[in-house]
C-alpha cells in the first residue's frame, strides 16, 4: 500500500464497478491512489468516519478529510490520472453528470454481470 492520501472506494461486489476500477488502476502508473473495496475493513472505517453511509452505492474519492462522490469523484480521479476525457465531462453541469451516473449505477447489472462473493 502506498502512502498517498488519495483514496477511491468502490463496490467490489459489482462486476461492472470492479472492471472500471481495475481499468483505472492500470492507468495509475504512479500508484497515486489507494483503491479500496468499500466493504473491506478499511473501506468501512473510512465510510463510517466520514459519515458516508448514505453514499455507499456511489464511487467515493477521499483524502480522508474531504470527499467527492459520483461524477465529481470520477473527474477528480481522472484529473489525478491525467486522463483528458475529464475535460469533456467537465463541459456539462455536475447535476447532468450525476443524473447520467445515477442511471448507469441503477442499471449497472445490465452492463456487466454483478456477482456477490
Amino acid at each position: 500500500m502506498n502512502t498517498t492520501s488519495s483514496i477511491v472506494l468502490y463496490d467490489s461486489k459489482c462486476g461492472f464497478c470492479t472492471k472500471i476500477a481495475n481499468f483505472l488502476k492500470k492507468k495509475d502508473k504512479k500508484k497515486s491512489i489507494n483503491w479500496i473495496e468499500n466493504d473491506s475493513n478499511k473501506g468501512i472505517e473510512i465510510i463510517l468516519s466520514l459519515k458516508l453511509e448514505e453514499h455507499i452505492d456511489s464511487i467515493i474519492y477521499t483524502d480522508e478529510k474531504n470527499y467527492l462522490i459520483k461524477s465529481d469523484a470520477i473527474v477528480e480521479i481522472l484529473k489525478i490520472l491525467r486522463c483528458k476525457i475529464r475535460f469533456l465531462i467537465q463541459l456539462f453541469p455536475s447535476k447532468l453528470n450525476d443524473f447520467i451516473y445515477d442511471k448507469i449505477a441503477q442499471n449497472r447489472y445490465l452492463f456487466h454481470k454483478c456477482t456477490v462473493r
